[in-house]
């Protein structure tokens, strides 16, 4: 993704640190809701709504597992846009 195409994402991203937080969580692999709140010591709600928002623009991925739990990852879009991110952080 060229850097210029993805700057509308990055200033989404980078206007909440909850969406950020979870997106660079969301790199290391899939984690359910439940596991981002605890770790961000969020309430759940407030995750599951950023997390929708990451979803609508592309930037992570659901599914539900067999065990019914949904975990989220992030795509291919969503890796590219943290990593502009952290390297525009150093």
């Amino acid at each position: 993704m060229p850097q210029e195409s993805s700057q509308p994402l990055v200033a989404f991203v980078s206007g909440s640190e909850i969406r950020k937080n979870l997106l660079g969580l969301l790199t290391s692999g899939p984690k359910t809701p439940t596991k981002l709140a605890s770790m961000e010591q969020k309430h759940v709600s407030h995750v599951s709504r950023a997390l929708a928002e990451l979803r609508s623009r592309g930037l992570v991925e659901s599914w539900t597992s067999d065990s019914r739990e949904h975990y989220y990852t992030a795509t291919s879009q969503g890796y590219a846009v943290f990593s502009i991110l952290s390297r525009a952080a150093k």
